[in-house]
């Protein structure tokens, strides 16, 4: 019990810390007390055991369904450059929601919602997105533990290659930083100090926002900041993109794996023919290396602006069966089998995560259905929060 506490506490000061990090200092004492009121009504609804049977009534209500999304895992403790969320709160989550949800495959979701029907009510479903070694190392031996399917998300291209995602490539680059600063770069992020590692977090999280709308020169001044630092580091091995022998171990029953294009781009800076080959690619690639038909897509980053209805045409003519976004809600009758919605838990203890799930649920309770609208005018929760937290 002491070592499970402390862990959750671990977990909670560290997301504190990131959270402040990530907000600009006007707003950081607003930012703070709101946090800790979050906390302390989380814990409440939590340990008064209202957190579960509420998010179960609300699903059940609108007859609807949740979409987990996770990305790395690590048994390491928590800190500002960890390689994804402790396995220890994955697992504690995955147990509490089992006690008041119904685990599915993702496939249970997609296929009533494609015909129009309503999808499995009070029910959820679990995906890995990066197809990250650590995902093999530790969040298949906990699956397995539990009896849990899950769909993994991979950019084909990067499986066994030497080339890894960008953000991984950033965060390392960042993470050994060696000078006092990374000089400003015009337009993009003034000069950000990096002399201790809360400093170099908040580095690579403004220089990770600004180039998520630089898909043209991304690589180039990531080049250049490596140039700086006197070159490119590759991640370590657990945080790099899978190999041809461990994607083999991510199709064991009951895992399936999904497309995520081919090198990670954000699909809607793309022109046509390009995004065509990133999805379209993928499937083929997934395919030839795993001998058995692709059906699922995951869009990276995920976010509404990241795609587009042109976008969820290729997506269609790939012949995929569903596709995911990171945009948070449920999933419901009428929802577009091309673009569903999915919650993604912070890294922290069960009390907190759950109880985000249940206020994301929450809140998306009399939205209609997505297909009323085309993308860019369906309701984005991310855009009002980030539009509140703007300086």
């Amino acid at each position: 019990m002491r070592g499970s506490l402390g862990k959750a506490w671990q977990s909670l000061r560290q997301d504190l810390r990131t959270h402040l990090r990530e907000t600009s200092p006007r707003r950081r004492l607003p930012a703070l007390i709101k946090r800790l009121f979050k906390y302390a009504t989380a814990a409440v609804f939590y340990y008064a055991g209202l957190t579960g049977p509420l998010l179960r009534r609300t699903l059940e209500s609108g007859h609807a369904c949740l979409i987990l999304g996770f990305h790395g895992t690590t048994d390491a403790d928590p800190g500002y450059f960890s390689a994804g969320h402790a396995i220890s709160n994955v697992r504690d989550l995955l147990r509490y929601l089992r006690r008041h949800l119904r685990q599915v495959a993702l496939e249970e979701i997609a296929l009533p919602v494609s015909r129009g029907e309503s999808p499995p009510a009070a029910a959820f479903a679990v995906t890995f997105d990066d197809g990250l070694t650590n995902n093999v190392t530790f969040a298949i031996p906990m699956l397995q533990e539990l009896n849990f399917p899950a769909t993994f998300f991979m950019p084909s291209a990067l499986v066994g290659s030497s080339r890894d995602l960008w953000v991984a490539s950033l965060r390392e680059l960042v993470r050994r930083w060696r000078g006092a600063a990374i000089p400003e770069l015009p337009g993009l992020w003034p000069r950000l100090p990096t002399e201790d590692e809360a400093g170099r977090y908040t580095a690579y999280f403004t220089i990770k926002e600004a180039l998520k709308t630089q898909e043209g020169r991304r690589q180039q001044i990531l080049d250049r900041l490596a140039d700086e630092a006197g070159g490119h580091i590759r991640p370590p091995e657990e945080e790099r993109v899978v190999g041809p022998e461990q994607l083999r171990r991510m199709i064991q029953h009951p895992f399936t794996i999904g497309a995520h294009s081919r090198t990670h781009p954000i699909l809607s800076a793309l022109d046509p023919e390009r995004a065509t080959a990133e999805i379209d690619g993928s499937r083929k690639d997934l395919e030839t290396m795993l001998g058995r038909p692709v059906l699922d897509f995951a869009y990276p980053n995920g976010r509404f602006p990241d795609l587009s209805d042109a976008t969820c045409r290729l997506v269609a003519e790939a012949g995929y069966r569903c596709a995911v976004t990171t945009e948070p809600g449920m999933v419901r009758r009428g929802d577009d089998r091309l673009a569903l919605r999915r919650c993604l838990p912070g890294n922290v203890p069960a009390f907190l995560a759950s109880f985000e799930l249940l206020s994301r649920a929450w809140a998306d309770r009399n939205r209609t259905g997505d297909l009323a609208r085309p993308v860019d005018r369906r309701i984005s929760y991310l855009r009002a929060r980030e539009a509140r937290s703007t300086p």
